[in-house]
């Protein structure tokens, strides 16, 4: 039977290949050198070398760039894979030269390039929409949640420390007893080594707990400080939640960023802000999901030029079915006070500040006798006994 056969690995070429020959004209990694190539680093705040000065001569930075991205973009982030790429990949051999930088030299150039890096990518979402690519007219935000490198035996709160704390005091209880009942010597030896070893684990975790208390967070993770376990996928993970706005004309990423927030109702303004940046005075219609719905979030979005579609909560929902939601309370400038779908008057009472935005509330007095304190759930804030309505 006949086979494909495969070309001799040892036969000498008549008419020598060279390394453009293994890199389709289509191939990404073309775009990805003559982009970098039209880059000037310096203004972008790369650190860049002369190669004069003694010792070994530098990396140009356009090609530990080049590498950099290449590998990012094919899910390659460690530099130590990196450094393994640069020897078997021919597109990455095509792309810096056959150069094989050090993982240490990787890790130092990313580490030392931050700050130019996110420039840059800022600088490549302005390309983009320079060509026509992204043009902001709807813009999506919406977040994710990626785990950390964190065990959850690395993860911490009060109520894992003070659990731990009580585990520990009973087992050294237990060793106290033992030793005070023991007549061998080397048992006693043995429990006066393990006592040692819960101690020092107590203190540990006594030394958490302060810690906890010191920077006002409510949980620590050990290996990666910044983690917070959240809800992920039905369980709670330790995780990262990240944020993206997406154009919708070719469903690009505008802009992103990473935060610990548990969830996304503090996020509405960062991403909408983000978005607002790249297009400034376009005009915008921003969407997002229900678990962005936060009123302060919201009034700081929304302008002249962002337009805002997003699903209200449950709860929020019955007060728009009911028509007590606060686009059916008429405002009265004269007299500065509110006006609800009953009649009854909602004041002024006084100002009042959240999270560094300014607000005024009016409640109403007559909620226990208009006949929907009965309905609480449909009116405005309504678990408070009274109405209270924070003008926009």
């Amino acid at each position: 039977m006949s086979f494909i056969e495969s070309e001799n690995r040892y036969q000498i070429q008549l008419l020598p290949n060279t390394l453009d020959d293994f890199v389709d004209e289509e191939n990404p990694v073309r775009v990805i050198d003559a982009y970098v190539d039209s880059l000037t680093l310096e203004k972008l705040g790369f650190q860049v070398y002369s190669g004069s000065k003694a010792g070994q001569k530098p990396y140009r930075r356009q090609e530990l760039l080049k590498l950099y991205l290449y590998c990012y973009m094919n899910g390659i982030r460690s530099s130590r894979k990196m450094e393994t790429e640069t020897k078997r990949n021919m597109e990455l051999m095509w792309l810096i030269g056959k150069l094989q930088p050090d993982h240490g030299t990787l890790s130092a150039f990313m580490k030392s390039n931050q700050t130019a890096i996110k420039k840059l990518f800022k600088e490549f979402t302005l390309m983009l929409k320079g060509f026509g690519l992204i043009d902001g007219q709807l813009v999506a935000i919406d977040g994710t949640k990626l785990k950390a490198n964190c065990s959850k035996k690395k993860h911490f709160n009060d109520s894992i420390i003070s659990k731990k704390l009580e585990q520990i005091d009973e087992k050294i209880d237990a060793y106290l007893r033992d030793f005070l009942t023991e007549d061998n010597r080397l048992k006693k030896q043995e429990i006066t080594e393990k006592l040692a070893v819960y101690q020092e684990r107590m203190h540990e975790l006594q030394v958490m707990k302060h810690e906890l208390k010191e920077i006002g967070e409510s949980q620590l993770c050990v290996t990666d400080p910044d983690a917070k376990s959240m809800k992920n996928n039905g369980k709670h993970e330790v995780c990262f939640n990240v944020q993206t706005a997406v154009d919708s004309k070719f469903k690009l990423i505008v802009d992103c960023d990473t935060v610990n927030d548990v969830n996304d109702q503090g996020q509405l303004s960062n991403m909408g802000h983000k978005a607002k940046q790249v297009f400034h005075d376009q005009k915008t219609t921003i969407v997002a999901d229900t678990g962005y719905y936060n009123y302060l979030e919201i009034i700081d979005v929304v302008d002249e030029n962002t337009e805002l579609l997003i699903k209200p909560q449950k709860g929020k929902q019955d007060k728009v079915a009911s028509g007590f939601d606060k686009a059916n309370f008429k405002y009265d400038s004269i007299n500065d006070r509110y006006i609800c779908p009953l009649g009854y008057e909602l004041p002024f009472k006084w100002n009042g500040k959240q999270d560094g935005k300014e607000y005024k509330r009016y409640t109403c007095e007559a909620f226990d006798f208009c006949g929907q304190k009965g309905l609480s759930s449909t009116c405005l804030f309504s678990d408070l006994a009274v109405i209270q309505q924070t003008r926009w």
